[in-house]
């Protein structure tokens, strides 16, 4: 028998009954601190000791009025049961008995509140204290120990809930100019908007994100969110969201992080209203990237929040808002409380227009998988699922599927290893990762089938680990944020890396050399041609990465050839590529080429990026378009000049252009250049935009001025002009009215005029059919007039 201790027993077993209305829990042998081993005399003694305690901690003024309440009603049923068993209780038969009827009933209110709480919080995994003080009244016969174990059965935890901002810190119109515009550059929220895609955050207490951006939700994080944005091209509705955070920061000294989740919020509180489940509440938040534990608390604390700023939309009006914020299954579940009939119906029309276009999308993502054309399927189910943007179901089906293969997979020895290269598809964004799978003597089939090289979002890597000597496969997978992998595009090459970084130096009348070499070469041959002589001399060599040629005349001209060897698995050996390098009477420097060359394009401008060999400040750059590779360009700059503006920045045009660079330097017999590194990038697909300017009458109607602008000739394009009734905007021609259709040569500024509705609302929106040209669209306010 243990000694009792009083400070644990009012901690575990009285202060959880404290605020206790009902009958008391009948686990007596928690509430008498009786242990079933005990023997008689050992009963009667913890008997003796448990009365007296709760004698005292009733009369004591120590404690406050809850906890000796609890101790008063464990002294008035200690007077019930004497009354009512007398000296049976002095017996340990008794209370094993009376334990042994008690533990299978309590198991089935164990099993039974577990359900309960699973039904009604599982989904959230968390309950309020208060919530939980209810469950414990219906099943007032568990002790507290038993409730916890029910709680963890049903995997839900107790959380006080959390007071969360009321207001944004802006004026209702600007914070509703600020939602309008995170909306129109398609961002989840303010974190999105400053860091871009992230992995996760958290904002509930203070701002942590994966990955970590140390300028967090700040005036510096704005400031350099602007600087990336300025630096690129389009998404105007990020610069003005940007500008509207840097004027809020700097002049109301608004604070980003309550503002940020006041944002988070809005939807879920107006959802919350509209009588959407728990759930869909908490996916909302997930979509959002908040961190799981954090979206499940903001959500019990807004369903633990009373009143309401604003009247709630209901009806008819209601599913119309719901249904242009592409919230199909809200609308639906707002449907089936309309009690109005003719609202119901139409209400139901216009959800089945909208279910009926999410069904025909689905299907033509489906007839596109089955055809290959991965890159379209993507897009058919994408459109789908912003329309129905709370259907969990079409989100995980486009998670399915995977990214279009990547295209041009290039492998050639570069350095003491293999560069690996391809081109990213249409379909492929800034949150496409790629996997290099290298595997011997056949391409890898699947993105597990051989040795992952890498994993990342570069389109190029070189392969330092790969084995010389034999034949190895290379494959390129690339996938989406938590999709599936591709299908393998693979290419095959025989290792055999060429000798790199030669030097040679004229030193004590020899001429010495010296060059970098693959570990698995057996060997490197050098030979000494002279001008004008076609019989080569043997150079022996010392260790393989060196020699020493004493029997040359420096002042002559001459070429060393130098070639590395390498064996086969079958034992034979086989040479690589004979790499020549120059001897004049004055040794000039023996420059190596620029590597990892890789361009990307950014409107009609295209930035090189490449790997300066050692001790080389100066690069040239030339580029040529084909089929004529007629030279279009050339440019010298220093590593100072490449560093300071992140690269080379050339402007080429729309058109495919082929690139090379060579490495420059110069001495005192003259100028010195690498073998050029080259590179040919496609063109860019045609971009088409255009603005909308109304000039509306005193009385409605009016007209529209339309100006379309190419950044490349597009000629035979059609395009049409769409006028659509209602507040949900068309996403195809046949979603409205066709007001103008016809086909132009997009060679220089368009302009058409088009005749307006009296009626409002309704969207005026452009679409052009001319093959790989890319749409973009005006901002929201110049296409909905309301």
């Amino acid at each position: 028998m243990g000694p009792f201790d009083p400070k644990a027993y009012e901690r575990e077993v009285v202060r959880p009954l404290r605020g206790r209305s009902g009958r008391l829990p009948d686990d007596l042998l928690t509430r008498y601190a009786v242990e079933p081993g005990f023997s008689e005399a050992e009963l009667g003694q913890r008997l003796t000791q448990i009365r007296s305690h709760w004698n005292k901690s009733a009369q004591s003024t120590a404690k406050s009025s809850f906890t000796t309440s609890v101790y008063k009603a464990f002294l008035r049923e200690d007077e019930e049961l004497r009354r009512a068993h007398g000296d049976a209780m002095s017996t340990m038969s008794w209370w094993r008995s009376r334990d042994s009827e008690r533990a299978g009933a309590s198991e089935g209110q164990i099993a039974e509140l577990a359900g309960m709480l699973t039904a009604n919080f599982g989904e959230l995994g968390l309950i309020t204290p208060g919530q939980l003080e209810a469950m414990r009244e219906t099943f007032g016969q568990l002790a507290p120990a038993e409730v916890d174990q029910a709680l963890a059965k049903a995997g839900v935890k107790s959380a006080p809930p959390l007071e969360l901002p009321k207001t944004s810190g802006l004026p209702d119109t600007l914070f509703r100019r600020l939602k309008a515009l995170l909306n129109d550059a398609e961002v989840t929220g303010i974190p999105e908007l400053l860091h871009g895609k992230l992995d996760g955050f958290r904002l509930l207490s203070a701002f942590e994100s994966t990955p970590p951006f140390p300028a967090g939700l700040s005036a510096k994080a704005v400031q350099q969110a602007i600087d990336r944005e300025n630096r690129r091209s389009g998404n105007q509705p990020a610069r003005e969201a940007l500008g509207l955070l840097n004027t809020a920061v700097g002049r109301e000294g608004v604070d980003l992080r309550l503002l940020s989740l006041y944002h988070l919020l809005a939807d879920v509180r107006r959802l919350r209203e509209s009588g959407a489940p728990a759930g869909a509440l908490l996916r909302v938040l997930r979509r959002s990237g908040l961190d799981a534990d954090e979206a499940r608390q903001a959500v019990v604390s807004v369903l633990s929040e009373t009143g309401s700023a604003t009247p709630a939309v209901t009806g008819l009006p209601k599913v119309v808002e719901l249904l242009a914020d592409g919230k199909l299954i809200a609308a639906q579940q707002v449907l089936a409380g309309i009690a109005d009939s003719d609202e119901a119906a139409a209400a139901k029309a216009a959800i089945d227009r909208h279910a009926k276009h999410v069904r025909e999308l689905r299907e033509a993502a489906h007839r596109a998988v089955r055809s290959g054309a991965e890159g379209e399927a993507r897009r058919k189910l994408g459109e789908a699922a912003r329309l129905a943007a709370d259907d969990d179901a079409i989100a995980a089906e486009l998670r399915r599927i995977p990214l279009s293969p990547v295209d041009a997979v290039t492998a050639q020895p570069e350095g003491v290893g293999v560069r690996v290269s391809w081109r990213a598809k249409p379909d492929h964004d800034d949150g496409t990762r790629y996997r290099v799978v290298r595997r011997a003597g056949r391409t890898p089939g699947d993105a597990d089938d051989g040795d992952v090289v890498v994993e990342g979002g570069d389109t190029a890597v070189v392969d330092t680990a790969v084995a010389a000597g034999g034949t190895v496969g290379y494959a390129v997978f690339a996938a989406g944020t938590a999709g599936v992998w591709s299908r393998a595009v693979g290419v095959m090459i025989e290792v055999l890396p060429p000798v790199h970084k030669v030097r040679l130096a004229v030193r004590n009348g020899a001429v010495e050399g010296s060059w970098t070499v693959h570990r698995d070469a057996v060997g490197v041959d050098v030979r000494r041609r002279r001008d004008g002589e076609s019989g080569d001399v043997p150079v022996p060599t010392s260790g393989g990465t060196g020699f020493r040629d004493s029997t040359v005349d420096i002042d002559g001209d001459y070429t060393y050839l130098l070639t590395a060897r390498y064996r086969r698995p079958d034992g034979t050996e086989v040479a690589a590529d004979t790499v020549p390098v120059r001897h004049t009477a004055r040794v000039a420097a023996t420059l190596p080429p620029v590597t990892s060359l890789d361009g990307r394009r950014f409107g009609g401008g295209l930035v090189l990026s490449w790997v300066w060999p050692e001790d080389i400040r100066m690069a040239e750059v030339s580029w040529t378009r084909p089929p004529t590779d007629a030279e279009a360009g050339r440019m010298r700059l220093t590593r100072q000049q490449y560093q300071a503006d992140g690269g080379c920045r050339i402007d080429v045009g729309p058109g495919t252009v082929r690139v090379q660079v060579c490495a420059i330097a110069t001495a005192d017999n003259g100028e010195s250049r690498s073998l050029p590194a080259a590179l040919e990038v496609p063109g860019a697909p045609a971009q088409v935009s255009y603005r909308v300017e109304r000039q509306t009458r005193l009385f409605g109607g009016g007209t529209a001025r339309i100006m379309l602008t190419a950044d490349q000739p597009v000629p035979n394009c059609l395009v049409l002009v769409v006028i659509a009734p209602g507040r949900v905007m068309p996403r195809k021609p046949d979603d409205g009215q066709i007001v103008h259709r016809e086909v132009h040569e997009l060679s220089g500024p368009l302009e058409l005029t088009v005749a307006l509705p009296r009626r409002k609302p309704f969207w005026l929106r452009c679409f052009v059919t001319a093959d790989g040209v890319q749409l973009i669209d005006p901002p929201i306010s110049q296409l909905k007039v309301s």
